[in-house]
């Protein structure tokens, strides 16, 4: 062991640049490796925990209504049920609401408490993180504190079709109801602030119903339940609630983004850094021919060669992953910023034994493997043939390119002579760029589909959108319409409402509504089949159909407001705001279940309205029968800029660090070839060729290999990355991607990795200009 020690010293101290790079390679991976794992397993895990500590609800609904009949019905429906382990219940104001956020908009059902409830709640806990010190206000959820919403300053809110203005007293953490992605979003006022609410009327009074239960694993199943039992028994009253699961995933959908490209990428890099290894033991093997030989005629056995190599790279790639896992917490409190952008829920980093100790495991056990694979060849080594470098009695080596023969410049022909010899070294940069190539393909459909245009993603992931959203009562519903289609600033209106409804022995499932569905702007909302179109006609999510083995042409029975009815599935859809769990009706078909008590119609304005200015004009004229007006867009750019902020970030991270590894890989393999090719570059300098010259050679000798992996590369990125994509997002619903690979982008970045190639080849072949013939000649 001491021998094999001093032996991978030796290799170590005479290949120091080689150390350097393949420790870079594999402290990157590592790095990745262990913020992946941080990010899928502790990360994930703290919503546990807050969950836990807050001792907060699985099941939330918010009922319209605070008489003792409705509570009496859910106390009654709640301790006949055995699964439920306790509850609570409280008044509460209920309403949707928007507020200027994140450079646009948010909006959502809020649920308005006052504070000495919301604090001494014995379920659903809330917990103070900023006290700004204001005794009169209104309290946050912390996802909202931004430069624009801070302690000390005043928010206006929304509610409905009137505005309050607000002292913002602090933030605090509610983990079920603390961000507009959970379904519901809590706020709290400070009692004067309640009473001042309850005096105007402006939201609807509630029983917010909070609910623990003792098995986990059903809390959509029970929701869905808990809301038809109520439906059933109070016909037309407005129910708004949430689920342990549905906030769970809704509230780490960047966390799950980001741990995705991160586990890619760190994977990406693991191989690539075995290939450099595996690349650089089958050279050492030839270079060292003659002394492999002669440490096995002097008695040492294959097996104590290999484990030399194994202890040298092995040691290396331990003490290379455990820097950069340890790098990875330097990191982490940046990458845990911006998910707590997105999260809304605190997150104290700390050491982490187990990610760290299977990152190190993964990359140690993964170079040790790749280095057994390599070095077996060392078993078949004789003394005598490794004595003469190798060579068998008789060995003919093919000419690829007869230098009298080829029509090609002098220089381009000596450089691809050199590159069909260089197998191996070719096999190391076609997987590097290949594997680039993928990378670069993501970054650019990301630049084009989020970064610079987020239309597409915005179609994707949230649907049906529009330039404004109004809720108008059912009483008034034909006056607006009328009113709407005779003003020429309205280019299109359409009904786009949505209510809950139950798949009979299945889940809950929103209901989406319209009158006609041909009137839709994003007509790839159903990826599969189509729209319905008679009254007994659904499409429902994709990935609730692949859950549930439900196929076009199947008849389920949805059940809404104590009545069920039966429908044929004549599509699939996919939109991401439920997690794949909604559906598709015509009214008609709705209305088979039962009324509506309000519509919620999607307005197109022309090019230059204001759409906020018609926002008020309509609230104006319809006034007290307008429960709210959104402005979509800036609904929109509000929840975008989070995830646009989290692509740039992605994208700039994906394309240096590209540029590192091809740098990396090709100081490798450039240094490889200059050590064996020295005495080749020496004859020819006595020749006459010139350094420059030789520096030209060296590089173009891997053009070919990187422009046709390159190319391989963009070709096969493109083609594979849209399903991809489907696979990375059908966590949150999405089952078919169509996002438009940018070709202008992909031919710059592939001309953009060959042309870095050649110019890092060109600058780290500039060693050859210290090859002297004359040293050579003398032996030095």
């Amino acid at each position: 062991m001491k021998k094999s020690f001093l032996m991978a010293r030796s290799n170590l101290r005479r290949a120091k640049g080689q150390t350097v790079a393949i420790s870079a390679l594999v402290l990157i991976a590592a790095m990745m490796l262990n913020l992946w794992l941080m990010l899928a397993t502790d990360y994930g895990e703290n919503f546990v925990r807050c969950h836990e500590k807050a001792n907060a609800e699985h099941v939330t609904v918010a009922v319209s209504g605070t008489d003792d009949e409705i509570k009496n019905f859910l106390a009654q429906t709640l301790d006949s049920e055995p699964n439920v382990s306790e509850y609570i219940m409280n008044d509460c104001f209920n309403m949707t609401c928007t507020f200027d956020y994140n450079g646009g908009e948010t909006n959502g059902w809020f649920v308005f408490m006052n504070e000495q409830t919301a604090l001494s709640r014995s379920v659903g806990k809330v917990e103070i993180t900023e006290n700004g010190g204001a005794q009169s206000g209104v309290y946050l959820p912390m996802i909202y504190e931004t430069g624009d919403i801070r302690a000390g300053g005043t928010i206006d809110i929304n509610i409905g079709s009137n505005t309050v203005t607000y002292n913002v007293c602090g933030f605090f953490n509610s983990v079920m109801m603390g961000s507009h992605n959970c379904g519901l979003v809590q706020v709290i006022l400070t009692q004067d602030k309640y009473d001042e609410l309850s005096e105007l009327g402006y939201a609807f009074g509630a029983t917010l119903c909070s609910v623990r239960l003792k098995d986990i694993s059903v809390n959509a199943d029970y929701e869905a339940e808990l809301k038809s039992k109520i439906s059933e028994r109070f016909n037309n009253i407005m129910i708004n609630g949430n689920c342990y699961d549905l906030v769970r995933q809704s509230r780490y959908i960047a966390q799950m983004i980001c741990s995705g490209v991160i586990s890619t990428m760190a994977l990406l890099v693991l191989m690539i850094a075995l290939v450099v290894i595996a690349s650089n033991i089958v050279n050492y093997i030839q270079v060292n021919m003659k002394n492999l030989g002669a440490l096995k005629a002097v008695g040492y056995t294959s097996g104590q060669l290999v484990r030399t190599l194994l202890l040298q790279f092995t040691g290396l790639s331990m003490l290379a992953a455990l820097a950069g896992a340890g790098l990875s917490y330097l990191l982490f409190p940046a990458v845990n910023d911006m998910m707590i952008s997105q999260t809304g829920i605190p997150y104290a980093v700390r050491f982490l034994p187990f990610p760290m100790f299977v990152a190190v495991a993964i990359s140690a056990c993964a170079v040790s493997l790749s280095v057994w694979l390599s070095a077996r060849k060392i078993k078949k080594i004789e003394p005598i043939t490794a004595l003469r470098s190798g060579v068998q009695a008789q060995t003919l080596k093919r000419n690829h390119i007869p230098l009298d023969k080829a029509k090609v410049p002098l220089n381009a022909a000596l450089a691809l002579k050199t590159a069909l010899s260089g197998i191996k070294h070719n096999v190391t940069v076609c997987v590097t760029v290949l594997v680039l190539s993928l990378v670069v393909v993501f970054s650019g459909l990301m630049a084009e589909n989020v970064i610079g245009d987020f239309t597409p993603f915005l179609n994707l992931i949230v649907g049906e959108t529009a330039d404004s959203c109004i809720n108008v009562e059912a009483s008034a519903e034909q006056e607006f319409l009328q009113q709407m289609r005779s003003d020429d600033r309205v280019e299109k209106i359409y009904l786009f409402h949505s209510l809950n409804v139950v798949h009979a022995g299945g889940a809950e499932l929103m209901a989406t509504m319209y009158d006609d569905f041909s009137e839709l702007n994003n007509k790839s909302v159903v990826y599969e089949g189509r729209f319905p179109e008679r009254a007994d006609e659904i499409a429902v999510a994709g990935k609730y159909a692949g859950e549930n083995d439900l196929k076009i042409g199947d008849e389920i029975s949805i059940t809404a407001n104590g009545k069920t009815e039966k429908y044929v599935i004549c599509g699939y859809t996919q939109i991401s705001n439920y997690l794949g769990r909604d559906c598709l009706l015509t009214r008609k078909g709705y209305e088979r279940l039962g009324s509506i008590i309000s519509a919620s119609y999607y307005i197109n304005l022309a090019n230059g309205v204001d759409i906020d200015e018609f926002n008020a004009e309509a609230k104006e004229k319809f006034a007290g029968k307008i429960s709210t007006a959104v402005n979509i867009k800036t609904v929109m750019e509000g929840a975008a800029k989070v995830y646009v902020t989290l692509m740039k970030i992605i994208v700039i991270a994906i394309l240096v660090l590209s540029a590192l590894i091809i740098a990396f890989v090709l100081y490798l393999l450039v240094r490889t070839m200059l050590n064996n090719k020295k005495r080749d570059y020496g004859i020819l300098k006595s020749l006459g060729f010139t350094s420059g010259q030789l520096v030209i050679q060296t590089a173009l000798a891997f053009m070919p290999a990187v422009i046709l992996s390159t190319v391989a590369g963009l070709i096969l990125g493109s083609i594979v990355i849209n399903p991809l994509m489907s696979l990375f997002l059908s966590g949150i619903g999405i089952v078919k991607c169509t996002f438009t690979v940018p070709a202008g982008f992909v031919t710059a970045a592939g001309a953009g990795i060959i042309a870095l190639s050649f110019a890092i080849a060109c600058l780290l072949s500039l060693k050859v200009k210290k090859i002297a013939p004359c040293a050579l000649l003398r032996g030095e």
